[in-house]
């Protein structure tokens, strides 16, 4: 094993206990030079980099949670943030629309934010990729955030996500919907996120 190949492997191993929860799929889609080069340029953390230049675009554990190209979510992001904001690139989706993005907070500072577009909140969850990775791990946050219990039942209802799919509620949760399979359906993620804005 050749240095360089060392310190990749070191890289990626912080995701070492999110690949063993979820399995990622076999057709994933390597970004392009131009992705990596774009978020590299945003500041974006190397240890995220280089997971999508291993891995690679798509489903993780069926779908419940995705790494996304970013530029096919900045617009619908974007409007979410009420402005265009470079230091802020998302790159994972839940299997229900919710985003996590990288945030550059300047002098290599950073966090992890999560934008919840069913509820309209934005937390930050990690300081860290490595406290991100543990977050994503926890039995408690599958549960709660990725509606581990739910995802299952729609899976089953109406089968894998596509890469550029999530599950929805109709109607909306914020109005009047519930968090039961009867309300879940499926659709494109960018156009949900962005009529759900509108709502």
């Amino acid at each position: 094993m050749g240095l360089f190949d060392s310190f990749k492997k070191n890289k990626v191993s912080v995701w070492e206990k999110f690949i063993e929860k979820y399995k990622p799929d076999t057709n994933l889609i390597k970004p392009s030079e131009h992705i990596t080069a774009a978020c590299s340029s945003a500041g974006v953390d190397e240890q995220i980099l280089e997971f999508m230049k291993e891995y690679g675009f798509g489903n993780y554990g069926d779908g419940s949670i995705k790494l996304i190209d970013p530029e096919k979510y900045m617009d619908s992001f974007y409007r979410w943030l009420g402005k265009e904001d470079y230091s802020r690139i998302p790159f994972m989706m839940t299997a229900f629309g919710d985003l996590f993005y990288f945030r550059n907070l300047g002098d290599g500072e950073y966090d992890i934010s999560f934008l919840d577009i069913h509820y309209r909140k934005i937390s930050a969850v990690a300081y860290t990729v490595e406290e991100f990775v543990e977050y994503l791990v926890d039995r408690e946050i599958e549960e709660d955030i990725l509606r581990r219990h739910l995802f299952d039942e729609a899976k089953k209802k109406l089968g894998v996500l596509p890469l550029n799919e999530i599950y929805y509620f109709a109607p909306a949760l914020v109005t009047g919907g519930a968090e039961e399979i009867k309300y879940v359906n499926k659709g494109d993620a960018a156009t949900h996120q962005w009529l759900l804005f509108e709502w």
